[in-house]
């Protein structure tokens, strides 16, 4: 089972088009409570646009399935870079 935060990201990717993505991202940016977050949350959401752009681009979008899947593994890999 997929974590939660993967489980929501997953469904942002899934459900959302770029520019719904882009407003979400500027809000985490908007309401991060201090500079370190506000970069954090900068660098995630540009990776995440990035990744919606990539995905737009297929031919067939991966299912929410294999995107929860993905985005834990991802979320995995940067708690273990910390």
């Amino acid at each position: 089972m997929a974590d939660a935060m993967a489980t929501q990201i997953a469904g942002l990717l899934a459900d959302s088009d770029l520019e719904e993505l882009e407003e979400v991202v500027r809000r985490w940016v908007l309401e991060a409570p201090d500079a370190q977050s506000r970069h954090h949350y900068e660098q995630f959401g540009a990776r995440l646009l990035q990744l919606k752009t990539q995905l737009s681009s297929l031919p067939t979008p991966p299912s929410r399935d294999d995107l929860e899947m993905a985005v834990d593994m991802m979320l995995k890999l940067a708690a273990q870079r910390r």
